[in-house]
């Protein structure tokens, strides 16, 4: 390498403007411009300062270089450094920089040759093409979106995070409160393979002036996933009963991410492992058969909350999460008994055909969701604190009930439209004042129940679907890859996120509701921005 040092002296790679601007055709003489050296003597002083910094040689060999490394050869030797590609790159330099763009000896005027090398100096030389395709990327546990680089910070796609084993990912949770010792993102893929990780939070979307700080990933994968390294704390080795198709309902994590419960074993029981040694740490029994479905409550203070177990013994039961001892019941060691045992359903609480029911906390049957005619089967249910139940049936039917039972709005899809997979049908309900339980379905005055009909065609086989924590917007995903917004009080669209390449597995939000993480059949999760405001209509007026 060399560097110049004005005119005549050759560009900054010390290349001969004639066989730059000739390609090598016209001359093979080559004039490489030689450091002085008092300057040469400098260089040797300074790399082991730059190079074996430890800062330095973690960000050259992260994965936030890595996953981006093939994009860079793109643009200096690959497809887009020329052409059509270099243009739509914004990738384009001036003409007299690129290999073969002027021959020398066919210039007779000495003053217009002059010009041409003096700004062939002026300019340097772009690299030879090497390659005419897309140069494959690095195996790497990370893919970032351009979008994240622009100065509109407010995208619609965040990240992607891919994790190594390609497995989809049936079960994603947010435990992101600020409060917690370790927030973070946990994922289960469909063999068992769960990763703990890191969350930092939007803090890109937080200032408008991105030069003044610099951008951090929301979420960083787990270490013992990305390096491969202890891999077996990673892993739920035990078996599951043939029968069960894995889901989402079948997880659920701790508030403190440090548990996992999965039910859907042989032996009729679930389990509790830790996060952190992935070692089983208890079994609980309970039902006459198989578990299919579990769900938790909101936690208290101290990390204690309500756990939900369903079965195909058409019962579910009710236990307590005691946060201190980190176990189901109030002692360790001690044989467990569920707090209630809620009955009612004449068959299995997964995918069972009948209506949805509603129990108080002490196992009393209060009242039945019960739907237009063609609602029979439910898939999907969703809760809000302010006491709205979701739920939707096969064949596309969307119902909106309140906690009195009353039904108060039902959408229908496209006849076309068939669910794939089995979906638990078991929620908690909580923050729900004890007195409305007692309400009569005639004492609030709700508009009657009004149907629609909406042929959405990227709402096949929908296998995901999340309700805001005020109940007032509602976010579905299926095998199309489309994250969808609906309102819900009279089911309208509000907004489409892009569309990707794999189906949705699982879906969650985080603490504040401004990140939407989908769970994907590609065993990656992709995350996006999401701001209610927008479509409140006191944010609409004033804005």
């Amino acid at each position: 390498m060399g560097r110049g040092r004005g005119r005549g002296q050759g560009n900054s790679r010390g290349v001969d403007p004639k066989d730059q601007m000739t390609g090598g055709k016209s001359s093979s003489r080559r004039r490489w411009h030689q450091i002085p050296p008092q300057e040469s003597a400098i260089w040797p002083n300074l790399l082991p300062h730059f190079f074996h910094s430890v800062a330095t040689q973690k960000a050259l060999e992260s994965e936030f270089v890595s996953c981006q490394l093939h994009q860079w050869i793109d643009l200096i030797f690959g497809y887009k450094q020329q052409g059509p590609e270099a243009t739509r790159a914004l990738n384009v330099f001036y003409y007299l920089t690129y290999e073969g763009a002027v021959n020398l000896s066919s210039i007779t005027d000495p003053m217009l040759r002059e010009a041409v090398e003096s700004q062939i100096r002026s300019f340097g030389q772009t690299p030879c093409q090497l390659l005419i395709e897309p140069h494959p990327p690095r195996s790497s546990a990370m893919q970032v979106t351009p979008l994240m680089f622009t100065e509109q910070m407010q995208q619609d796609v965040i990240m992607v995070l891919k994790f190594p084993s390609n497995s989809p990912v049936t079960h994603v949770a947010a435990n992101t409160q600020p409060g917690l010792t370790s927030p973070a993102i946990i994922t289960v893929t469909a063999n068992r393979i769960f990763a703990v990780n890191k969350w930092y939070g939007l803090t890109g979307h937080q200032s408008s002036t991105v030069q003044d700080q610099q951008y951090q990933l929301p979420v960083e994968i787990d270490p013992l996933i990305a390096s491969n390294v202890g891999s077996h704390r990673r892993q739920i080795s035990d078996l599951l009963d043939q029968s069960i198709q894995i889901s989402s309902q079948c997880f659920i994590i701790t508030a403190d991410n440090r548990f996992i419960l999965l039910c859907g074993f042989w032996d009729k029981s679930f389990r509790v492992y830790s996060t952190d040694s992935g070692k089983l740490t208890q079994i609980v029994f309970g039902h006459r058969d198989v578990v299919t479905c579990l769900a938790r409550s909101e936690s208290y203070i101290g990390g204690d909350c309500y756990v939900l177990s369903g079965s195909r013994d058409a019962t579910l039961l009710l236990w307590y999460w005691n946060g201190k001892h980190n176990s189901i019941g109030e002692s360790p060691g001690k044989f467990t008994t569920p707090r209630a045992i809620l009955t009612g359903h004449d068959c299995e609480v997964t995918c069972a055909k009948g209506p949805c029911l509603i129990h108080s906390m002490n196992g009393d049957l209060l009242r039945t969701l019960e739907g237009p005619e063609s609602c029979l089967r439910p898939r999907l249910i969703q809760s809000s604190t302010e006491g709205h139940c979701m739920i939707y049936y096969e064949k596309g039917q969307f119902c909106n009930f309140s906690v009195n039972g009353k039904l108060l709005r039902h959408m229908e899809v496209e006849d076309s439209i068939k669910l794939s997979g089995q979906i638990a049908s078991a929620s908690l309900v909580e923050n729900i004042p004890e007195e409305w339980s007692a309400l009569d379905t005639n004492t609030i005055n709700y508009p009657a129940a009004q149907d629609d009909t909406f042929p959405v065609s990227h709402i096949s086989s929908l296998v995901a679907m999340y309700l805001s924590r005020d109940g007032q917007y509602l976010l579905t995903g299926g095998d199309g890859g489309v994250v969808s917004v609906w309102q819900v009080h009279n089911f309208k669209q509000l907004f489409t996120y892009p569309g990707c390449d794999a189906g949705i597995r699982s879906m969650t939000m985080s603490h504040d509701q401004r990140c939407i993480i989908t769970g994907m059949s590609s065993g990656s999760i992709v995350l996006f921005y999401n701001d209610f405001n927008r479509w409140h209509h006191e944010y609409q007026t004033r804005y």
